[in-house]
Order: structure tokens, then C-alpha cells, then sequence
């Protein structure tokens, strides 16, 4: 007996032209993706193109986005890979309509509207807070590496940069004696692969240098002595010295991104790149997205809490933002004190020292409690224990007992002393002696009062009190579930761990559009056909 199967005839012509709606379930991601594009202000888009109809046929720029949309969400970026799957992938057939641009047009359609892309942020926000999923009660703040489309080894010098533009010049000159004779060779191909293009970055990479800090010793000296004579008085402290390693070290700048910054990474080895900052809620919704090239966070906590506000304000959310919360990355005093219109948790220490003080041994808690007592000096302490001043120093001013923190050293006490450096009366080697603490610590409490701020140990014992309170701990733990899950799920499931452009503004973009991509997978999730 026959076994009754399915014809499999590839030569079958379709009776009726297909329907690009019969390819796909209708809960398919493309689907939402389609319907959210449909709900956002496209203006910015077809702006750019000529209202007069005249010229060649451009593809729909709302197909275009949703193709990049969907692309960003599956974790995929390259022109050329999107290019094949416009021919392979069926969700990519059906949001382009079964359109196949090519990945010139693709790359310069990122590239020609990455302003109007950036703005997509907030506009997908807005559409989480119509559906309800921003709660502003908790927002935590928090920064992640992401490498540069740029080499370590490509940072260079200005004497290194000035060489380079002599002998690139030459050398090109050459090539094209070579190659063209007397032509000009205007049919080069490409502002990266020209001589213009890279003269150019090399420019850029010189005016950011221009820009950086003086690091040699001279020029510290003078910018030093002139606000010394500014002010009419000497500067206490230690004094710069011309052999230090900082002061022999000469700025450098990178001539592929010229934008991009050395960077302290997980491992051993730096990392050339830009300091990406997410602000999220504590139902993993980013309401802020921004990139700096300032490796430090805590430069970047009052950039990000006005970002937040902004953010949500323009996407239609106007509760207030009860509380912010952020690791050791984000302390100093400035970020204690400042006001932000929120309650603010900065962890002061490293956030498995946060749920409580590590006991001490009972030798440790002897020692501490004979200082505490006025029995013995700091310094004899480090002794007994066999532990350095500095590690002493620290050890005694987070010395926990019930009634809380105990301070060493009467505030008043500090204050006086501080006056009297300032007013040149006293050294701040024989403070430091005076109030028994490090020569380090007696020159932040000193660049403290002269910046007018408060004493920076008092500011810290007051945000450890805080964090000591069980429902300020309760909050603070939220932060880890809230925005470390965002950066696990864009740099481990989404695998963006490097940028694909070069410059600021370019990697603005990209990163406001990778976080857009997150918000909206997060919506459609939690959408009925999601």
C-alpha cells in the first residue's frame, strides 16, 4: 500500500500573489514592532528628505526603522548580516515588505538620522508609561564599560601625531606619484580610506589633546603659582614633583576615536572606550541613557539624576522620583549634599559591607575600644596590630558599636585645626599630627572647607546612618535586581559589548537606541500577544 504524503514541488507557481501577514504567528515580535512604529512621531525622519517628491524613490524610512528596530533587538547590528537576512529571514521580509536595501543604505540610514534615532528613547519610554510599567518610587543608577571601535594601541602622543602627519604625507604622496602619475586620483573611494579622512582624525585627536589637563610639570607649576598669586597666599600640601611618574607621563589622544578614553576594565589590561550610564526602575525600565567619556561615575551622578527627571518628564511621567540609589562608584561629598529634589542612598563602601560592619576579633575590638577610650594614639594601635596607620585610620573611623559610629576626633575640634592651616598657622604636617590622622586625610578636610563644604567625615557618618536603617538597606538592595539584570541582558544576552560606531554623538545614538531596544522587548513581554 502507498504511503500518502505531501507533494514537495518547488516548481509549483502560487495561484494567488502571497500576503506577507500569513508568514508570521501574530504574536511575533516583528508584529509589535511594527504596531509600536506605527504609534511614534516620525518627523524626524522624513524631514530630511525633499517634500517636492522630485528625485529617486527612497525606501519608507518607517520600514527602514522597524527592520532596525528589530535588528537591535535580536542582538544584531551588522549592515551586511541584515542585508542577508532581508533574503533568508522571514521577519525581516515582513518588515521590510519584502524590500531588499542593501548595507550602504543601511549604514547610511543609521548614519543620517542618528540624531532622530537617539530621540526614539523617549518616545519608547513613553509608551511603557502609557502601558503602565514606570514606577519612579526607586530609580538606581549605575555605569558599564563598553569597548570603542577603536584600538588601546592607537592612542598617540602630540609629538607622536605631529610626526605622523609629516611622514603620512610623504607617504602618501608618494603612492599616489605612483599610482596616478599626473592625475589627480579624485576617483579614490571613501573619506576613511583618503588622506584627507585620516589627516583629519589625527587633527581631531590633536585639538583633544589641546583640550585634556596639562599633565608635565611646568605647566602644573604655573597654573599653581598663578592662583596662588590669585588668592595671596601659598598652597599647603604636598608639593608637585618633576620625576613623579604622572608628571613624566604626556597626554595622549586616539586617532581612530579621537572621542574614545583609556579605561580601567574587569581585568588586567585597560580598555579604550566610553563610560556608558543607565538610570533604571526597579522593574528593569532604563528611564535614562547616557555616555561620557569621564571613566569616573561619581562625575556623572548629577548629569544622570537631571537626565532622569528630564527623561521621564518628556515621556509623560510627572510623579516624582521618591529615591536614587547608587554604588560606592557615585560617593563623594558633592553627590551627598546636593540637591536633587529625591532622598539619595550612595553606598560609602563596597556593598558587602553595607548590610552591617564585619565583626572584629577580639584583639581588633580591644585596641579599638583603648583608642575610643583615649588610652592610646592611632599609631600605637597600627602597632599592636601589626597593620599599617593608614589601614588603622580606617579601621577605627568605621568602628561600629550600638549606639552607632564612632568618631575619633570631635568635629569642632577638626574644624579648628582646619581654620588654622588655612589661615597659615599651622602646617599640615603638624595638623595632621595634632588631630593624629593621615597628612591624606588632613588635606581633604582642608580642599573641603575651601570649596565650601562640609566636613567630608561628618557627611560620610551621616549616609552610613542611613544605609545602617533596615528600610534603607531593604531599598539599597533593590539596586543590584533593578540595574545590574540591564546591563546583563544587553552585554551577556544581547552581546553588545562593543560600540559599532566612532564618536561621541554616533555612540549617543547607539547607546540611547540599545536601551530604547531593551524598554521594548521589556513591552512586548508583557503585551497580551507578547
Amino acid at each position: 500500500m502507498p504511503v500518502n504524503v505531501r507533494e514537495a514541488d518547488r516548481d509549483q507557481l502560487w495561484l494567488m500573489p502571497p500576503s506577507v501577514a500569513d508568514w508570521l504567528p501574530e504574536d511575533h515580535l516583528a508584529w509589535f514592532i511594527l504596531d509600536a512604529v506605527k504609534e511614534l512621531d516620525l518627523s524626524g525622519f522624513y524631514a530630511s528628505y525633499r517634500a517636492d517628491g522630485r528625485g529617486g524613490a527612497t525606501y519608507d524610512p518607517a520600514a527602514m526603522l522597524a527592520v532596525l528596530l528589530y535588528a537591535y533587538c535580536s542582538g544584531e547590528r551588522s549592515s551586511r548580516r541584515i542585508e542577508r537576512r532581508l533574503i533568508e529571514d522571514i521577519a525581516y521580509r515582513v518588515l521590510s515588505a519584502n524590500q531588499h536595501p542593501d548595507h550602504a543604505t543601511l549604514a547610511r540610514f543609521r548614519q543620517r538620522h542618528e540624531g532622530a534615532i537617539a530621540e526614539l528613547f523617549v518616545q519608547i519610554l513613553g509608551l511603557c508609561v502609557d502601558a503602565g510599567l514606570v514606577d519612579s518610587g526607586l530609580i538606581a543608577i549605575d555605569g558599564t564599560k563598553m569597548e570603542a571601535d577603536a584600538s588601546y594601541f592607537a592612542n598617540r602622543t602630540k609629538a607622536q601625531l605631529v610626526k605622523e602627519i609629516l611622514a603620512e604625507a610623504e607617504r602618501t604622496d608618494n603612492e599616489e606619484d605612483e599610482r596616478f602619475g599626473d592625475r589627480r586620483g579624485d576617483e579614490l573611494p571613501g573619506e576613511w580610506a583618503s588622506r584627507a579622512g585620516r589627516r583629519e582624525r589625527i587633527r581631531e585627536a590633536l585639538r583633544q589633546i589641546e583640550d585634556q589637563a596639562p599633565r608635565d610639570y611646568e605647566t602644573k607649576m604655573a597654573a599653581r603659582m598663578a592662583k596662588e598669586a590669585e588668592l595671596g597666599r601659598k598652597f599647603g600640601g604636598r608639593k608637585l614633583s618633576p620625576t613623579s611618574q604622572r608628571s613624566k607621563r604626556p597626554n595622549a589622544a586616539n586617532v581612530t576615536d579621537p572621542d574614545s578614553a583609556v579605561m580601567k576594565g574587569k581585568g588586567a589590561s585597560p580598555v579604550q572606550g566610553y563610560n556608558a550610564q543607565a538610570a533604571a526602575t526597579a522593574d528593569q525600565i532604563v528611564v535614562a541613557a547616557e555616555v561620557t567619556n569621564a571613566p569616573a561615575d561619581a562625575t556623572n551622578f548629577l548629569p544622570m539624576t537631571r537626565a532622569i527627571t528630564d527623561t521621564l518628564c518628556e515621556a509623560g511621567h510627572y510623579e516624582a522620583v521618591s529615591v536614587i540609589v547608587a554604588d560606592a562608584g557615585y560617593w563623594s561629598t558633592e553627590n551627598a549634599i546636593a540637591e536633587v529634589g529625591t532622598d539619595v542612598l550612595i553606598a560609602t563602601a563596597k556593598e558587602r559591607n553595607l548590610g552591617g560592619h564585619r565583626a572584629h576579633s577580639p584583639q581588633r575590638r580591644f585596641v579599638l575600644e583603648r583608642i575610643r577610650n583615649g588610652e592610646i594614639t592611632l599609631r600605637q594601635g597600627a602597632e599592636l596590630l601589626g597593620i599599617s596607620y593608614q589601614w588603622m585610620v580606617n579601621l577605627a573611623a568605621h568602628y561600629v558599636e550600638d549606639e552607632g559610629t564612632v568618631a575619633i576626633t570631635d568635629p569642632a575640634q577638626r574644624q579648628a585645626v582646619v581654620d588654622r592651616i588655612d589661615a597659615g598657622e599651622l602646617s599640615v604636617r603638624a595638623a595632621a599630627y595634632e588631630l593624629d590622622l593621615s597628612p591624606l586625610k588632613v588635606r581633604k578636610l582642608l580642599a573641603a572647607h575651601r570649596n565650601g563644604l562640609p566636613d567630608p567625615t561628618l557627611v560620610r557618618q551621616r549616609m552610613e546612618e542611613k544605609l545602617v536603617d533596615p528600610d534603607n538597606q531593604a531599598l539599597y538592595r533593590k539596586r543590584q535586581t533593578s540595574i545590574e539584570p540591564v546591563f546583563g541582558n544587553i552585554k551577556g544576552n544581547r552581546g553588545y559589548r562593543r560600540f559599532a560606531r566612532r564618536g561621541m554623538t554616533a555612540v549617543s545614538s547607539e547607546w540611547r537606541l540599545i536601551c530604547a531596544t531593551h524598554n521594548l522587548m521589556k513591552l512586548w513581554r508583557i503585551s497580551p500577544a507578547g
